[in-house]
């Protein structure tokens, strides 16, 4: 065989190789892409049914907390109202008695429920931004942006759960609101 041959056969053999190395290495970035696309549509989906069950799970409570309070409201007036049917003597009486115990634990539970569904959405929330971090990444590192700004792939806009108050410091730079409780004064 001759040189130029081998030479030839060689170069093609390099190009097909290389050309080969390029296909693969860009179906694995573009799978990839792919993969934290459908990562963060879907953590966003989540997301949602997070936040819908923290509310639901808080209001829920909360509701039981008022029924309590209702029924021991009931229980305290209808143990006042048998008692004032009787003259000074029976005033003493009533004073003696022991009024029935409250259970607060329900409070405490509804407390409970609060920060721990709260500081849960909070991490699911930076989750997603994590996600949204690497999905970037992949957008904007070089050789890889050139292959995404081909296959016309795009950042995500991801849903980020916050408050007026939040959104506001934020603006201002400023948070100086230090109360935790509204004075009636």
């Amino acid at each position: 065989m001759k040189t130029g041959s081998i030479v030839a056969i060689g170069g093609v053999v390099v190009v097909v190789v290389f050309t080969l190395i390029l296909a693969m290495w860009a179906i694995g970035t573009s799978n990839r892409e792919i993969e934290l696309r459908t990562l963060i549509e879907q953590k966003q989906r989540d997301n949602t049914s997070e936040y819908d069950n923290m509310w639901k799970k808080i209001s829920q409570v909360a509701q039981v907390t008022q029924a309590q309070k209702d029924a021991l409201k009931d229980i305290f007036v209808s143990y006042a109202q048998a008692r004032q049917t009787g003259g000074d003597d029976q005033i003493m009486t009533w004073i003696k008695e022991s009024c029935p115990n409250v259970d607060v634990g329900t409070f405490s539970k509804l407390q409970d429920i609060i920060v721990s569904s709260r500081d849960t959405f909070t991490f699911r929330q930076k989750e997603l931004l994590d996600y949204k971090r690497e999905h970037d990444l992949v957008l904007r590192r070089f050789p890889s942006c050139v292959l995404m700004n081909l296959f016309g792939r795009r950042p995500i806009d991801v849903t980020i759960v916050t408050s007026s108050k939040s959104e506001k410091a934020f603006e201002t730079g400023k948070d100086d609101d230090v109360k935790l409780f509204e004075s009636g004064d």
